[in-house]
């Protein structure tokens, strides 16, 4: 009886974990959809001045980025056949390839020419993406980006 009752127990806590697996979405459906830069952030500077002065800022995140692909206040938006559309403040569009590898904790971005830019992904929620940008072991994380998901409003304005 005791034995019988253990094992009820044992197959309903398995049942109500694989529910809550399958239930859960995945870091790339989490990603589909329009994300809006919110901040670009520095985050290991040892200067006390630099969030005051914008004019540091930006030169030190030229010298800190060098080959890095600096992404300034776009629009990212991802669609589920791995294409990413970054929409640039002077409404360019630049195409590329992204995956998500790992455990759903690297976001990979590929693009035409062959550069792939490589992303740690900090947080990811239905609203919210932060993202660190892979330079080496040694310095990873110093350089942090926040988006924003925006509402695709396109059905609201079909009905108006």
């Amino acid at each position: 009886m005791k034995l019988s009752f253990a094992y009820g127990v044992i197959a309903f806590l398995l049942f109500c974990s694989c529910v809550i697996l399958i239930r859960e979405e995945s870091p790339e459906q989490m990603l589909v959809g329009k994300w809006q830069e919110v901040s670009w952030e520095l985050e290991r500077v040892n200067s006390e001045d630099v969030k005051t002065n914008a004019e540091s800022i930006g030169w030190q995140k030229q010298e800190i980025c060098g080959d890095m692909i600096i992404h300034d206040a776009e629009i990212w938006e991802f669609d589920a056949k791995k294409q990413l559309t970054l929409i640039k403040q002077d409404d360019s569009v630049e195409k590329l390839k992204w995956n998500v590898k790992g455990r759903g904790h690297i976001l990979e971005l590929k693009h035409s020419d062959k550069k792939i830019e490589d992303f740690q992904v900090h947080e990811l929620t239905k609203d919210r993406l932060v993202i660190y940008f892979n330079f080496d072991l040694q310095i990873r994380g110093i350089v942090k980006m926040t988006f924003k998901k925006v509402e695709d409003n396109t059905y609201a304005q079909k009905i108006q």
